[in-house]
């Protein structure tokens, strides 16, 4: 609706007419949700950029690469016994990798995914300055990183629980007497859904902590790798030239071999390492609390 209005024009004795126009501006009377309701959307949100969900064909090819290179080692496993029940040969015969084993063929890809898909859910917000967009909401900067981290976190452990499982059950149908089989190692279940939670909270904590330093998500990639890497170099290299106690508390840099012992020693397997493998659950435990805390310290009162 508009209503004309006449008033008095310029020097030369002309009319000006102007409108008003009346558009209607209504105050808002629907649902109000609260803050667990914005948390929620940040997680949503942040599972679909892991994903890559609603956007280009690039974004999705990279994380489901990865995703499939963490999984491929159990699909050759299933190939392979397939192919050769199909040629009358036992299953039986074939022993494969445990399930702490395949933590270890897959621990170099769940890092690279960790690594290379992380810095999509913080770089992009903090180069664009858009975390004071999030605040203006009924939330804060803790509530936004740690939905962030949570989402990454969901979409990890997801990812290293479900090859796991699929050798599960592909082990239980196989077996002559599923049933029995199923009964005799029901406690790799908790342990696999243990191992692949404090391995997803560990990667995703160190990944998380590494994108928030940068804006630029190839430099946040190459700096976790980087601390991966140098940390499994250095702990080699402390392992081999110190002997004794020296050497073997050295071995608490290697990362990789951290993860790997705290896995093997979830499913009570083999030593890795040269210590307890209790002492590198504690010392795992204190590292992903230290990356945790300087994480939310680098976002705490932060509005950029």
């Amino acid at each position: 609706m508009s209503q004309a209005i006449e008033h008095e024009g310029p020097a030369d004795g002309g009319t000006g007419i102007g409108e008003v126009f009346d558009l209607g501006y209504q105050g808002y009377d629907g649902e109000r949700h609260g803050r667990w309701q914005a948390r929620r959307a940040i997680w949503r949100d942040g599972i679909r950029i892991t994903l890559g969900l609603g956007r280009g064909v690039t974004k999705k090819v990279v994380p489901f690469t990865f995703i499939g290179l963490v999984w491929l080692p159990a699909v050759i496993v299933i190939v392979i016994t397939a192919f050769i029940s199909t040629f009358g040969g036992s299953i039986a015969d074939i022993e494969g990798p445990s399930f702490a084993e395949y933590y270890d063929g897959a621990m170099f890809f769940s890092v690279l995914f960790a690594a290379v898909v992380a810095p999509e859910l913080l770089c992009p917000d903090r180069r664009e300055g858009v975390l004071t967009l999030y605040l203006v909401r009924p939330i804060t900067a803790t509530d936004y990183i740690g939905a962030r981290w949570l989402a990454f976190l969901t979409v990890t452990v997801l990812t290293l629980w479900f090859p796991q499982l699929l050798i599960f059950f592909w082990k239980s149908l196989s077996a002559s007497d599923p049933r029995e089989w199923a009964i005799d190692n029901w406690l790799a279940l908790p342990r696999l859904f243990a191992a692949g939670a404090l391995l997803g909270i560990f990667l995703a904590t160190l990944a998380m902590c590494g994108s928030s330093f940068t804006v630029r998500r190839p430099y946040a990639a190459i700096g976790t790798l980087a601390i991966v890497v140098i940390s499994a170099a250095i702990g080699g290299i402390g392992r081999e030239a110190f002997s004794g106690a020296v050497g073997e508390w050295a071995s608490l840099i290697n990362l990789p071999m951290v993860t790997v012992s705290v896995v093997h020693w979830i499913f009570d397997a083999d030593t890795v390492g040269p210590l307890d493998e209790r002492i590198y659950f504690a010392w795992q435990t204190v590292l992903t609390a230290g990356f945790g805390v300087l994480l939310w310290w680098r976002y705490r009162g932060q509005g950029r």
